[in-house]
């Protein structure tokens, strides 16, 4: 459809002095299909893109630096007020810092790919104080998830989790295993609420699929 990466690092390139020691770049990782359009973080670029069906790609939202790296957004899930959320993994000041990943909002009727600053500061923080995160997804009931690549800085343990997240109190986060997981990536939810996260996705010599029971 598009050649994310190469319409990016071109931004990033243009851009350069939002992240000097970084830019340019480009790493298009987290995609969300809706009919017409799909968007895309790019975890290099620390955008929220759009491609239109015709091919035309668009940065909708720049997600700011951290105190030590980039943002690095992972994940991008539809909310049940129709704004994207989008999740970050913040690895380098999680590392450092602790629990430093944000999930932010983007209104899609507030976005403007022609103005810069609005692209700057579209995104507004919905949840913080989370570990770095890999994948988000909503299930049926409007509660968000979010898979956290570790919740420690131990590569050695790394204890990933799921987290669930009601919709109405973003501050709540309930962990749905305990760090029983390792280096945990994407999240899905079934209708019946089943949650499914790949687990082992770095690091390991396998990977697995993990139906986790909802409470």
């Amino acid at each position: 459809m598009a050649n994310v990466g190469d319409f990016d690092y071109q931004w990033t390139t243009d851009h350069k002095n939002l992240a000097p020691r970084d830019f340019p770049d480009a790493n298009p990782y987290g995609v969300l299909a809706l009919p017409g359009q799909v968007f895309v973080t790019d975890a290099g670029a620390n955008t929220l893109n759009r491609v239109r069906t015709n091919g035309k790609d668009e940065i909708l939202a720049y997600f700011p630096n951290n105190v030590i790296a980039d943002a690095t957004p992972t994940c991008v899930a539809k909310g049940p007020d129709e704004a994207l959320y989008i999740g970050t993994l913040a690895l380098v000041d999680s590392l450092v810092f602790g629990h430093k990943a944000v999930v932010y909002r983007v209104d899609l009727n507030d976005v403007n790919p022609n103005d810069l600053k609005t692209v700057l500061t579209v995104a507004k923080p919905w949840a913080t104080g989370l570990w770095p995160i890999n994948g988000c997804a909503f299930g049926p009931d409007g509660t968000f998830y979010a898979s956290q690549l570790l919740t420690q800085p131990n590569f050695a343990d790394p204890k990933g989790d799921v987290v669930k997240i009601p919709f109405s109190n973003p501050s709540v986060h309930t962990s749905l295993t305990g760090g029983a997981l390792s280096f945990a990536g994407g999240v899905a939810v079934d209708a019946d609420g089943s949650v499914y996260v790949s687990n082992g996705t770095a690091f390991v010599p396998s990977g697995q699929v993990v139906r986790l029971t909802n409470k």
